[in-house]
């Protein structure tokens, strides 16, 4: 029995499911009809109306294979072991011409993403990856990651965060957000490997006294254990503890391109426990600009300096904005308000609110965010080279590959040449952190016009030793490296275009 293709437009997604789910998985009619519209429809309602699924059955997945033999096979009742795959494309696919060489590039062209169905009824959609490109509304941007795959034997790629359902057995939410994350980055740097759930237990068995399977769920500490295990250095951030400045530390990671772990809960009220990615925010709009309040220091040393030299400071990170989430609960790329996460949950879940978060870092970043950026504000605020009195300043941090930074202003032309060679010769650790320094009317332009660049290498934050180079105020300064003394330069610094490139619309 060989492979077949089923195809439908998307108004006929649901159906074509229910269809699968009988003639493929054996499933009872009713049972079929039932997991079809509350399992697959909502993921197909947020599509383009151009969408069409074309279905391939007897797929190997080998998330679920790895599920399978790991536990399922070991039931009684009896599991299949093969999955179905359903690809996505913006447009009609002529059958008839998927074996023509000259038809694959318009196959290509047309290809936005897959999700697999495991036959775990009802919890049926198993590892994901969709284009925004593909949505109705896509006015955001995202971490994300080009995904390798096939159809029909042609090997195809998608850009999009990977994404499954828990299957309540051997995946929860927990790990399947460690899944996500692991099947991220092992896509965009090659540091990282794909993790498979029977991984996840395995090491997961070091730091538990009970069984992993059937899944409980995770704690905060065991979820970051376990990508401290998969080779990250790992922190772990808590409301508590960051108070007013910690919705701004999930902007600041989210703004640099790193998918963050949450954890949500509506403790000691009732007893909701979850865990989901944050992977992207909406689009910055100039009435968002507009509305962003005077920042407000929880340094009460740095707002005195502020109050002194009467300067206005505006924070990027405390744009009221909605972020992009990977919840297993969901269809991917669910927006929400980070004070209210939960609001499309029903109305149980609406007291739920965000009290830790996860930040997988590189293992040789040992300058985390929090320092990072007070370490900025501390340095143009207060010195030893302070802004001028009276200024008015937008501030925007992010984490970034020297590499990244690197090739984005060698590929610009609207950077003066000379402060850009001078930056493109500096040596400079695999991660820096960035500030760039802006107003309003310049950020509504995507333009900045001061820069700072700290080593992410150096957590020792005093006596500016992460500082590797700094324009503002009318001069460069940058770290004479052989000599490990700064050098400056009466050098202004002309207004230039934001780096853009952690996130992706």
């Amino acid at each position: 029995m060989g492979i077949s293709i089923y195809k439908a437009p998307i108004a006929e997604g649901e159906e074509l499911v229910k269809r699968l789910l009988i003639e493929e998985f054996h499933i009872e009619p009713g049972s079929a009809e039932k997991t079809a519209k509350n399992e697959a429809k909502p993921h197909f309602e947020q599509l383009k109306d151009t969408c069409f699924i074309l279905a391939e059955s007897i797929y190997i997945d080998r998330v679920f294979r790895d599920s399978y033999y790991h536990y399922y096979s070991s039931k009684l009742n009896r599991y299949k072991r093969d999955c179905i795959r359903l690809s996505f494309f913006d447009g009609d696919i002529d059958l008839s011409k998927l074996r023509s060489p000259d038809y694959v590039q318009e196959i290509i062209r047309l290809y936005r993403g897959f999700i697999i169905l495991r036959p775990t009824i009802p919890f049926i959609i198993g590892r994901s990856v969709i284009s925004s490109k593909l949505l109705k509304s896509e006015n955001f941007q995202l971490c994300s990651a080009k995904i390798q795959t096939t159809f029909n034997g042609i090997k195809l790629s998608v850009d999009g965060f990977p994404h499954s359902s828990q299957d309540t057995e051997t995946l929860s939410c927990a790990e399947t957000t460690l899944w996500a994350i692991m099947e991220y980055f092992s896509n965009k740097y090659p540091d990282y490997t794909p993790t498979l759930p029977s991984k996840i237990i395995s090491t997961l068995n070091k730091v538990t006294s009970e069984r992993q399977l059937p899944s409980r769920g995770l704690n905060v500490q065991q979820l970051s254990f376990a990508l401290r295990e998969f080779g990250f250095g790992t922190r772990i951030y808590s409301r508590i503890e960051y108070g007013d400045d910690f919705e701004r530390l999930i902007s600041t990671y989210i703004e640099s391109g790193i998918p963050l772990i949450l954890g949500i809960d509506n403790l000691p009220a009732g007893n909701i426990g979850h865990a989901l990615l944050c992977v992207g925010h909406e689009k910055i709009s100039e009435e968002q600009i507009d509305q962003l309040p005077v920042y407000q220091f929880t340094n009460k040393e740095l707002q005195a300096s502020i109050t002194a030299n009467t300067h206005t400071i505006f924070d990027y990170d405390a744009i009221k904005k909605d972020f992009i989430f990977i919840d297993d609960n969901f269809p991917a790329y669910q927006k929400a308000d980070l004070s209210n996460p939960t609001l499309h949950y029903s109305p149980d879940w609406h007291d739920c609110k965000i009290k830790h978060f996860i930040a997988p870092l590189y293992h040789k970043i040992y300058l985390e965010a929090f320092e990072a950026k007070n370490f900025i504000l501390k340095y143009i605020i207060q010195g030893p080279e302070p802004i001028a009195v009276n200024s008015n300043l937008l501030i925007k941090v992010y984490l970034t590959s020297s590499r990244s930074f690197k090739d984005g202003l060698s590929l610009t032309d609207d950077f003066q040449t000379d402060v850009r060679d001078i930056i493109l010769d500096l040596l400079m650790p695999k991660f820096i952190w960035v500030g760039e320094l802006s107003t309003k009317e310049l950020l509504k332009q995507h333009q900045s016009f001061g820069l700072i660049i700290l080593d992410a290498t150096e957590p020792n934050i005093f006596y500016s030793k992460p500082l590797l180079f700094a324009a503002y105020n009318g001069f460069i300064l940058k770290l004479n490296q052989n000599e490990g003394k700064f050098e400056k330069e009466l050098l202004p610094l002309h207004p230039f275009k934001c780096f853009l490139k952690n996130l992706k619309s």
